[in-house]
């Protein structure tokens, strides 16, 4: 197994703040293989994917819960997802049974977090697994020869442990046409599979610009309503994450647009069929930008912060890639340049703070 780096903080929490704890992330990131690595000695483990896991936990009768929990002291749910009413069932348990300690994973926010926000008010803590990320594989001191495979085939576990370029390429086509396409099209929100796919498709094009959602919608034959309720499943798939526009100076800065990213670089490249080196390729650099973007979002998951981040242009053109608030903090991301641009002179004059450059040589604390 892989270490984790946020193992240690999802134990901490789960048996120390009596809190529900729930996990989050898309299949296939390594879920259920980290919750099987927890110390525990009296767990009762249910699968909701498997029908008679499910039998016995989807239920709201506090005498049918009773009666399973009986003999244990620690409850985990994997795929909770499942459950008919999953936010009153773990409520009821929460409730009823304060020596429970309780986990429950899931592969869709979508699906699981909309139906427990009411509630289980102030009751859980969640947390996200995303795939395997580059201080996951390596250290601050050997990180170079790692990129490329990272940057090309993502950090699915069952991918990145595999020797085999050509066989990572097939284990991402099963992925997305097995788990990823599979699991959003059985949301209820979704009543054109092709469009879907199209969109996805087109979303890959086009990481690190902006998106313009009209476009979009009449390229693909839709309307925008359904543009920007695909993108919220998408989103809360953990297949794409946004980044909105920076400003406090709304009539010199682009503040409408925003830009998408894919989680797993692996998805995207397979999604359109281009896995040749980044020396040949004429998206190297967006290529890079979505990896440090997502990098660092990892990162700070790790460390249990959540500062809000943006992207920045004026209406002159000059673009800063990737900004955080509190403190503000700016970032410049050149895959095989040494030099600041004019755009980052341009956001140190307006905002009096220095915009750092990360290139494959500066990744340490970035990253690390």
């Amino acid at each position: 197994m892989i270490p984790r780096k946020i193992q240690t903080l999802v134990e901490k929490t789960w048996f120390h703040s009596g809190k529900i704890v729930l996990l989050l992330g898309a299949r296939q990131v390594g879920k259920t293989t980290l919750i099987k690595s927890f110390q525990f000695s009296d767990a009762l483990y249910l699968n909701c994917d498997l029908d008679e896991h499910l039998e016995i936990i989807d239920t709201t009768s506090l005498l049918t819960i009773q009666k399973t929990l009986s003999d244990y002291h620690t409850l985990i749910i994997d795929e909770a997802q499942r459950l008919t009413n999953p936010g009153l069932t773990l409520k009821i348990i929460y409730d009823n049974f304060p020596g429970i300690k309780i986990l429950a994973t899931g592969s869709s926010s979508f699906e699981l977090k909309n139906r427990l926000s009411d509630t289980l008010t102030g009751r859980y803590l969640d947390f996200i697994l995303y795939p395997i990320s580059v201080s996951e594989a390596a250290t601050s001191e050997n990180y170079k020869p790692y990129l490329s495979d990272l940057l090309l085939y993502g950090g699915y576990p069952e991918i990145y442990i595999q020797k085999d370029n050509n066989f990572k390429k097939k284990l991402l086509e099963k992925i997305i046409e097995s788990y990823l396409f599979k699991d959003i099209l059985s949301f209820s929100r979704v009543r054109n599979s092709l469009a879907l796919k199209n969109l996805t498709r087109a979303l890959a094009y086009q990481i690190g610009s902006e998106i313009n959602e009209n476009e979009l919608a009449n390229r693909l034959k839709i309307d925008r309503k359904t543009v920007l309720s695909y993108l919220d499943i998408l989103e809360k798939s953990f297949i794409i994450i946004r980044l909105y526009p920076y400003s406090r100076n709304p009539r010199r800065e682009i503040g409408r647009r925003y830009k998408v990213y894919f989680v797993d670089l692996g998805l995207r490249n397979a999604l359109i069929g281009d896995f040749n080196s980044l020396n040949v390729r004429s998206d190297s650099g967006a290529l890079w930008e979505n990896f440090l973007v997502v990098e660092r979002r990892k990162k700070l998951s790790f460390e249990d912060r959540t500062p809000t981040t943006y992207f920045w242009r004026d209406y002159s053109g000059a673009e800063i890639d990737y900004v955080e608030e509190s403190p503000l903090t700016a970032f410049e991301f050149k895959y095989s340049q040494n030099n600041l641009s004019r755009s980052a002179h341009a956001f140190k004059s307006r905002y009096h703070i220095p915009v750092n450059l990360i290139n494959r040589e500066k990744l340490n604390k970035f990253l690390f």
